[in-house]
């Protein structure tokens, strides 16, 4: 029913130890997939969408996501959750917005990447 492949392969993208930035990425991915099967069987499947669910804590900000990190450390992949990306679920997380900056004189043009800020 889940599609396992989506987020391993973003996982297997990403560092060793996994920022608040790369959880939410996990997560948007998870969700997708997720809202997709609920529509379609017309149910929220939260809690019993994928094998993961079983270690789900509602507590932590992305909670699909942190339980997916744990199957696979649980699975044998070497990934860790820095401790910074621990958040209770009702924490704000902050972005800066993203800015293009104007083309140079070869016609590049930089894109400045989001970076994610816990308040407090």
């Amino acid at each position: 029913m889940w599609n396992s492949e989506a987020p391993l392969k973003l996982l297997q993208t990403m560092p060793s130890e996994l920022d608040i930035q790369n959880l939410r990425n996990i997560q948007q991915t998870i969700d997708v997939d997720k809202y997709e099967n609920s529509h379609r069987l017309r149910r929220d499947l939260c809690g019993e969408y994928a094998p993961f669910c079983q270690m789900c804590d509602k507590w932590v900000k992305y909670p699909c996501a942190v339980a997916y990190v744990k199957m696979k450390q649980a699975e044998g992949m070497h990934v860790e959750i820095a401790a910074s990306a621990y958040l209770p679920a009702d924490a704000v997380v902050e972005e800066e917005a993203v800015e293009e900056a104007p083309a140079d004189k070869s016609g590049k043009k930089y894109i400045r990447i989001a970076i994610a800020k816990r308040k407090g």
